[in-house]
């Protein structure tokens, strides 16, 4: 039979495998808790969400402070009440450690307090701020497991507490606050979490973009072997050898060219981007909108995302924050006073502790025309 003559072979191969988006379920695991998320790290993914996007990280940080609005309401509470905001065994008071829960509500879905008794277990005698990305619920309901890396458990194995129960109080117990989510059965989910594609997006497009720079807006590498066709598993040598020294380089697509002398190597003909500028423009748009529906936001301005051909001024600010108080920052706020409210009757206080209304300092808002 005669053989083929091998002219010219090209393989395309590109450096950025890319990373899957992390899947959230809920499964029992042999060590007896559920698992938060497919690889038990869900909370990271969502942390590194917040660090990656700076549009999200803005909103929620905005958020967590209309929801905390600078702490409870001291106004006619009795004593019992302000030992308790006082939290006098702990480094923080109640009023710093609700600014967390807050932020912990919004970025996760859910936030942790460390209830402990005094000695002779009739009262709460202190509150601490648990970080609740480290927080696993066992399958019966009646313990937690926390650890300080679910990365390393070698290092920083889980430890066991009972979950926070008033009748039979312990020593320490763990209290655990979620939003109610249909389909999910143990851990919380923000509310942001139908927005994750248009938040990954906006940190793909800012790599993007930055790697261009870095890169003198060069196009993607093209190498010439004009030294002959090898074989398969010789260009694969070859390939893997190069994708070694060029792995670091992100987004970088290389075509290594084989042929048997100049004379038939490919001719390359670069694809043209047509108004690529126009199409960042409006995908920048397409990516704000849906990050800002994401978070019920209808202003952005109230949360410092300026968009061309808006409105600022003050009285349109303050109507919008008088809308998004009602419908959104209320029953946020609602969600945790109710926890410590439950914390603080079991001390014996008739007070009911109410959050502070978010206030926006006037004289810094400007008009905008």
């Amino acid at each position: 039979m005669e053989e083929k003559e091998k002219n010219l072979q090209f393989v395309v191969h590109n450096f950025n495998q890319g990373e899957s988006m992390p899947i959230y379920t809920e499964r029992v695991t042999r060590a007896g808790y559920v698992s938060y998320g497919d690889d038990n790290l869900y909370p990271d993914y969502l942390v590194s969400l917040m660090n990656r996007s700076a549009k999200h990280n803005a909103i929620l940080k905005r958020k967590s402070m209309m929801i905390a609005g600078n702490g409870f309401n001291l106004e006619g509470i009795d004593g019992i009440a302000a030992q308790f905001l006082a939290n006098p065994y702990n480094e923080m008071n109640l009023n710093e450690i609700v600014f967390r829960s807050a932020y912990d509500l919004e970025l996760f879905g859910a936030f942790a307090l460390e209830i402990i008794y005094s000695k002779d277990k009739s009262t709460i005698a202190e509150i601490n701020y648990l970080p609740v990305n480290k927080v696993r619920l066992a399958e019966d309901g009646k313990s937690v497991y926390y650890s300080n890396d679910w990365c390393n458990l070698r290092k920083f194995a889980p430890e066991k507490y009972p979950i926070y129960n008033p009748k039979n109080p312990t020593s320490t117990q763990i209290l655990y606050v979620k939003e109610y989510r249909p389909g999910n059965e143990y851990y919380g989910l923000p509310e942001y979490i139908s927005c994750v594609n248009w938040i990954e997006l906006e940190y793909e497009i800012s790599s993007f973009h930055l790697n261009q720079v870095k890169g003198g807006f060069m196009p993607s590498m093209i190498i010439n072997f004009n030294n002959g066709v090898p074989s398969d598993d010789e260009m694969k040598d070859v390939i893997r050898q190069l994708k070694a020294d060029y792995q670091g380089a992100k987004g970088e697509t290389v075509m290594f060219l084989f042929a048997d002398g100049k004379d038939r190597a490919a001719e390359i003909t670069p694809v043209q981007l047509n108004n690529s500028d126009e199409r960042f423009i409006q995908l920048n748009k397409e990516i704000t909108q849906g990050i800002l529906t994401g978070h019920s936001i209808t202003n952005p301005g109230l949360f410092g995302v300026s968009q061309e051909g808006e409105l600022g001024m003050k009285n349109v600010i303050l109507e919008s924050l008088e809308i998004f108080q009602s419908m959104y920052i209320k029953p946020k706020q609602d969600i945790i006073a109710t926890c410590y409210n439950k914390l603080l009757k079991f001390n014996g206080s008739q007070t009911k502790l109410v959050l502070n209304k978010y206030e926006l300092d006037i004289q810094k808002i400007t008009e905008v025309v």
